[in-house]
């Protein structure tokens, strides 16, 4: 599956500083839920690299759906959802 790619702006005070983003589909499952969405991860990095990196506790998700883990019930849609990584218990590519 190829990335979609796409840029971020980030406020660093008197300047802007343009981040180069790729967008992956994945499936994650946190405390019971199974959470399918588009992960936003720098540009020509891996998904581990970005589940690894120790800068930031929060990952973007877009267009999330959220699903009850034991019976695949849909529980919630929603445009963004900030995904604690340290909750993560599994977390895959998804097509």
């Amino acid at each position: 599956m190829q990335p979609t790619k796409g840029v971020t702006v980030a406020d660093t005070g008197d300047k802007a500083m343009f981040v180069s983003k790729s967008k992956v589909r994945v499936v994650a499952v946190v405390d019971g839920w199974r959470i399918e969405g588009d992960l936003h991860i720098l540009s020509g990095s891996r998904l581990t690299d970005s589940i690894n990196s120790k800068a930031k506790d929060f990952l973007a998700v877009t267009e999330a759906r959220i699903f009850d883990a034991k019976n695949s019930a849909l529980l919630f849609e929603t445009p963004y959802l900030a995904l604690n990584r340290d909750s993560i218990s599994m977390i895959f590519l998804s097509e």
